[in-house]
């Protein structure tokens, strides 16, 4: 859906023009998850600038063109969330004709922007109020390392929102993604607590063996600059 829908603008990516998975093929395994039946939560622990947002808001545009239901996206705080919504996720629609046609401008907000045959809430999990009080079907967290561990006197907002959720339970898709900061916190503690992890594999470029690709493999001859090392590794 992403490399024949979506199209990236020159404002939020480097390589603006139409998706190409190709270019980021350590995303595919993580979208096709989201189509998966059998997968009902999908945690990317993940470095930075390596496109995790990215792939949320393809998931996101898919889940409304082809498969549509009420959706909450959590941001750590309400204002980057009002950020995201100016920035990223109005220009997806607006160069995306399979959500434009389907985008109802005159009855949508900032913060909860409404479609045809479903609608996309978005908030801080600094303000409890923003996460209660809706059934949601699709839940997507970003940055959730950057949450606060609760939410005023709440419980902790990734639960808090998960709770929307159970409406849904039969059909139900929930999406994490953030940089691990420490072992206790959320994205760290989400992927050892998952019954499946999967790690991408890359090609020995002399061999052909698979390996996950680790700092400590990565050789260049000694006595190099910076640029040789570049070129040489």
């Amino acid at each position: 859906w992403a490399d024949r829908h979506r199209i990236l603008d020159e404002k939020s990516s480097s390589a603006p023009g139409p998706w190409r998975t190709s270019f980021t093929p350590y995303l595919a395994g993580i979208m096709d998850a989201f189509t998966d039946p059998d997968i009902e939560e999908i945690w990317f622990c993940k470095c930075t600038q390596v496109g995790g947002t990215e792939a949320i808001l393809n998931m996101m545009g898919y889940a409304i063109s082809q498969d549509p239901g009420p959706t909450l996206v959590v941001y750590p705080t309400l204002d980057l969330a009002e950020h995201i919504s100016t920035v990223r996720i109005q220009p997806m629609i607006d160069l995306c004709s399979a959500l434009k046609t389907e985008y109802l401008i005159g009855q949508s907000k900032k913060l909860e922007l409404q479609f045809l045959s479903a609608y996309l809430a978005l908030s801080g999990a600094n303000s409890p109020a923003s996460l209660a009080s809706r059934p949601i079907r699709y839940l997507f967290l970003d940055e959730v390392d950057k949450f606060p561990r609760v939410a005023a006197k709440e419980a902790d907002p990734i639960n808090l929102s998960a709770e929307r959720t159970k409406t849904f339970a039969y059909n139900r898709k929930i999406v994490g993604a953030s940089t691990p900061t420490f072992k206790h916190n959320h994205i760290w503690q989400q992927m050892e607590a998952a019954n499946e992890v999967r790690r991408y594999f890359v090609p020995c470029p002399h061999c052909g063996h698979y390996q996950t690709f680790r700092m400590q493999q990565l050789k260049w001859p000694e006595g190099c600059d910076a640029d040789e090392a570049r070129d040489l590794a």
